[in-house]
């Protein structure tokens, strides 16, 4: 049993000893941040993945939870005494769960294009909510962490980046592993139901509003936990940075190019789009004023809709397929032979 386990994951276990040893092995504070960068997004993606991907509800609300637990924590710790995130994170998980339920109750009333207009409001307005009360949350200019030296894991601050690239590391698991438990039980099996068809998914006693109401709460509150994560190893928070139209598409993306609706596919599409945009800025910033790495990362959007609509993902399984095909076929010439 174990070993058709291995033979089944090696892939997997080949990935995570892979990402391991990578900040030993690459001595370079840029790229192994750029690491971290991946696996934050592909966590974010994940928690999208939940609504976006199941349920193929398109939501652009995913930066307002990034800011609730990136802001929530800062400013316990900062204005309140260095409140630890670990104590924060209760608040910052109980106001993204309720704020899920203030824009869902109404907004799941909407399907399709108004369901995500609607998102996009919400999104708007929170960004501008930060920005208006400046003398709590410090205004478009942000609240930022006072100096801190030392390592300590209750309080999140570590000297060297590698303790964050394992945290990062061990939370992309974790999102992984709510993906793969909600996919096999009931709330996986109702999304997608209510996605296939919700009018005959309502007519089977799938109370469709209240399950998405579930999966946008879970949604939310992975993201909020993730703004934690992220805003402790940053140093700052701002609402161009974490309550950004931008940073909502960025999420999005990372699951659309990876593949909706799989297990898979965020962490896929953010081991390739999150470096690319990365490494273009980096290495293309001369370009056109800057703008060569997002003309690229468009390019990639644009060639994976037109020609993997499923998402990059769908390229994995079409090697299956074929593989599968080649070894039946191979076995079907044997036993004619053998005849």
């Amino acid at each position: 049993m174990a070993i058709k386990l291995v033979k089944k994951s090696w892939l997997l276990i080949l990935f995570l000893v892979a990402c391991i040893v990578y900040p030993f092995v690459i001595d370079s504070r840029y790229f192994t941040r750029l690491a971290m960068e991946v696996f934050f997004f592909a966590a974010m993606g994940n928690a999208w993945n939940i609504i976006g991907g199941y349920g193929k509800q398109t939501s652009w609300a995913s930066s307002v939870f990034f800011a609730v637990g990136a802001y929530t924590s800062i400013l316990l710790f900062v204005r309140y005494g260095g409140i630890s995130p670990w104590i924060s994170v209760f608040p910052a998980l109980a106001i993204a769960a309720l704020l899920a339920i203030v824009i869902g109750l109404p907004c799941f009333r909407l399907r399709g294009v108004y369901f995500a207009i609607a998102t996009i409001a919400m999104t708007t307005i929170f960004r501008q909510l930060l920005i208006f009360f400046a003398d709590f949350t410090g205004g478009s200019l942000g609240v930022a962490f006072m100096i801190r030296r030392g390592n300590s894991l209750w309080n999140l601050h570590f000297e060297s980046i590698i303790p964050f690239y394992f945290i990062s590391l061990i939370w992309l698991i974790i999102t992984v592993g709510i993906v793969a438990f909600i996919e096999r039980n009931r709330l996986g099996f109702y999304l997608r139901a209510i996605c296939d068809d919700q009018d005959a998914a309502e007519s089977l006693g799938v109370k469709s509003s209240r399950v998405k109401l579930i999966a946008f709460i879970v949604s939310g509150m992975m993201l909020a936990f993730t703004g934690i994560l992220y805003v402790f190893q940053l140093g700052f928070a701002d609402p161009n940075t974490f309550a950004s139209q931008d940073m909502s598409v960025r999420i999005a993306i990372v699951a659309i190019l990876g593949g909706m609706g799989t297990k898979w596919g965020p962490t896929v599409g953010a081991l390739i789009a999150i470096p690319l945009l990365e490494l273009s800025n980096a290495y293309l910033q001369h370009i056109g004023g800057g703008g060569a790495g997002w003309v690229l990362y468009g390019l990639l959007i644009v060639v994976i809709v037109l020609f993997r609509p499923s998402g990059i993902i769908s390229i994995v399984d079409s090697i299956k397929t074929a593989v599968q095909r080649h070894a039946a076929k191979k076995a079907l010439r044997g036993d004619e032979n053998g005849a």
